[in-house]
C-alpha cells in the first residue's frame, strides 16, 4: 500500500475496522518511522475516543437556569446562544466524532462496492470460460457423433460385403485401365443369384467438382446400364453397392466412364477401367 492509501486507512485503523491484512499494512509503515502518519493517527485516536465524551465536565452549574433566562430576555425574536466555553470542546470532539464515522463508513461502502465489482468480474470471466468450455464439449460431441454414424455405416456396408461373400455361386470380376486412363485397377464381387454386387477401385485419380466416375454394367440386350455413380477418396478408393440385372439379359463385361456428376443414362466421356463377366 500506499502512502496516501495508508492515510487513507487511519480512520479505519483508528475504529478497529480494517480486516487483518489492511490493518498489518498500516503497522508497518507506522513502524518504518512514518511522523505524520503517526500525528495524524493519533489525532483520529483522540476523535474516536471521545465519541462516548466519557472525559466530558460536569455540566455547569445552573445551565437550565441559565438557558431559560436567556430565552426570556427575548421571547419575540430569536437569538444567538452563546455557548459556554466549558461546553465548546465535547460539542468539538462530537462533531469529530460524527465526522469519522461517516468517513469510516464510507470508505467500508467503497471497499464493499470495490469487492462485490471485483466478484462480479470473477463470475463474468468464470461464465465465460463455461460457455467455451461448453461450446468445445459440444463440438466434440458432435464430433464424435459423426464418427459413430460413420463408423455404423461403414459396419453396415462390411457386414452387407460378409453377407455377400457367404452367398454361393460369387463371382469376381477384375477390371483393368484403358487407354484413356493408364492408372487404377477394381474388381467387383457379384453374385447373380443374389442380384447383389460390390464395386471396389483402387488408385484412381480425383476428378473435376462438375464430375464423377460411373459404373456401368455391359447387358447382352441393353448394353450399357448404370450400376451407380461414385468419386474417389484422397486415397484412391471408390465403392459402390449395386444391384445384378436379370432383365437385360446375360452381362458381359463392367466398366467405369468419366461423366457429369449427376450421372448420364449411357456412356459419353472416356472409359477408365474395363473388366469382362464369365458366364458361370
Amino acid at each position: 500500500m500506499t502512502h496516501d492509501q495508508i492515510r487513507e486507512d487511519l480512520p479505519l485503523f483508528a475504529l478497529g475496522s480494517l480486516d487483518a491484512e489492511e490493518r498489518r499494512a498500516v503497522e508497518q509503515h507506522l513502524a518504518a518511522g512514518c511522523a505524520e502518519c503517526e500525528r495524524e493517527l493519533g489525532a483520529w485516536g483522540e476523535v474516536v475516543g471521545s465519541i462516548a465524551l466519557k472525559d466530558a465536565p460536569a455540566a455547569a452549574p445552573r445551565l437550565k437556569e441559565k438557558l431559560l433566562e436567556r430565552a426570556g430576555a427575548a421571547p419575540r425574536r430569536a437569538r444567538v446562544i452563546a455557548l459556554p466555553s466549558w461546553a465548546a470542546a465535547p460539542l468539538a470532539l462530537a462533531a469529530g466524532a460524527v465526522l469519522v464515522l461517516g468517513i469510516a463508513r464510507d470508505r467500508l461502502q467503497q471497499r464493499q462496492l470495490g469487492q462485490q465489482a471485483a466478484q462480479a468480474a470473477t463470475l463474468q470471466q468464470q461464465l465465460g470460460s463455461a460457455r467455451q468450455d461448453f461450446a468445445k464439449v459440444s463440438a466434440e460431441l458432435r464430433a464424435k457423433e459423426n464418427d459413430l454414424a460413420a463408423l455404423r455405416v461403414a459396419l453396415a456396408s462390411a457386414e452387407g460385403t460378409i453377407e455377400l461373400l457367404r452367398r454361393p455361386g460369387l463371382q469376381l470380376v477384375r477390371l483393368g485401365p484403358t487407354k484413356d486412363q493408364p492408372t487404377g485397377q477394381a474388381h467387383v464381387l457379384m453374385s447373380e443369384r443374389a442380384g447383389r454386387a460390390v464395386f471396389y477401385a483402387f488408385d484412381l485419380p480425383q476428378v473435376a467438382p462438375d464430375k464423377t466416375y460411373e459404373l456401368w454394367w455391359i447387358t447382352e440386350k441393353e448394353g450399357p446400364v448404370n450400376a451407380g455413380l461414385f468419386k474417389p477418396d484422397p486415397q484412391g478408393l471408390g465403392r459402390v453397392e449395386t444391384g445384378v440385372p436379370e432383365s437385360f439379359g446375360a452381362i458381359k463385361a463392367a466398366a467405369v466412364t468419366i461423366e457429369p456428376a449427376a450421372g448420364v443414362s449411357k456412356p459419353t466421356g472416356p472409359m477408365v477401367l474395363l473388366g469382362e463377366v464369365r458366364a458361370l
